[in-house]
């Protein structure tokens, strides 16, 4: 288990680590692969443009429009104005801007920025990335989740540790549902769900602006805030390990994947009833 003091944050000169600085694609691989490496987590800046932006926003809300509750291929929230689709999972499918885009050089290089050989989820087939909407006032469902590693829900030896990639549709503050990362803790064995108080790593905040890029290890400690005045949209897609020699794979159908991650929303509605993380400190960041 993990031991206070035991993970130090330093940059490639030995000093303290800036924890909040971000990066363009085009700065050198190894600064932001170095940072990332010792960090857990990245945010780059505008990686795509407004207008880009504009148009996969607009592709989101014509899903959004045909999705149905129990479709198997959306995860639903609800307001006091009533149930809505929080999650559309495949977006990728019905996006054909977004598919552009994940074909681009801008985003195929976050998956050369370890010394790991990664994968990129295939733009144009199976639900290789889903988008979302974070709304006001969420009361039910699935929308907002407090802290946890990616692979909390199982799967960690077969998946980890993949990048988790986050395009901000649009931007995100402190009062639109911002992500927040646990700095190192992609280094650390700790629980995977909730964060303990007297985990001596520190909670940072990730405000980006409409197509920035969050970039987190699956294994890092991550949570978005639930949003207090404006909706936050965001498009989650990544990149796993490449396969290795002597690797067994799942042959598995788009129609089983889809299913097992529709289940997953089970699971983490499971958590949220058994209280886990609804305190308002269990979204606080450190500032």
């Amino acid at each position: 288990m993990h031991e206070p003091g035991s993970i130090e944050l330093r940059d490639r000169d030995g000093g303290p680590l800036d924890l909040q600085r971000s990066f363009r694609v085009d700065d050198p691989t190894e600064e932001i692969g170095a940072f990332l490496a010792e960090a857990g987590y990245l945010h780059l800046d505008a990686v795509f443009t407004e207008a880009e932006m504009a148009a996969v926003s607009a592709e989101l809300d014509a899903a959004m429009a045909t999705a149905e509750q129990d479709d198997g291929a959306s995860w639903w929230a609800r307001t006091s104005e009533g149930w809505y689709p929080s999650r559309i999972l495949g977006f990728n499918l019905v996006s054909p801007t977004l598919q552009e885009l994940l074909a681009s050089d801008r985003f195929r290089v976050i998956g050369e920025l370890t010394d790991d050989a990664m994968v990129q989820r295939p733009p144009a087939e199976g639900d290789s990335a889903e988008g979302l909407m974070k709304k006001v006032g969420v009361v039910e469902g699935m929308s907002d989740v407090s802290w946890h590693k990616d692979c909390s829900m199982g799967g960690h030896s077969r998946g980890c540790c993949g990048l988790t990639v986050g395009i901000s549709v649009t931007g995100a503050d402190a009062r639109s549902g911002e992500l927040g990362v646990v700095a190192g803790s992609h280094r650390a064995n700790v629980q995977a769900i909730d964060v303990r108080p007297d985990l001596d790593l520190p909670r940072v905040p990730l405000p980006t602006i409409t197509g920035d890029v969050t970039v987190h290890c699956s294994c890092t400690l991550h949570m978005s805030r639930p949003p207090v005045d404006r909706e936050r949209r965001v498009v989650y897609t990544g990149f796993g390990l490449a396969p290795r020699a002597g690797d067994v794979s799942e042959d598995l159908s788009p129609e089983e994947i889809r299913r097992r991650r529709a289940a997953l929303s089970d699971q983490v509605h499971n958590i949220e009833e058994d209280g886990i993380g609804r305190s308002p400190e269990a979204f606080a960041l450190d500032t």
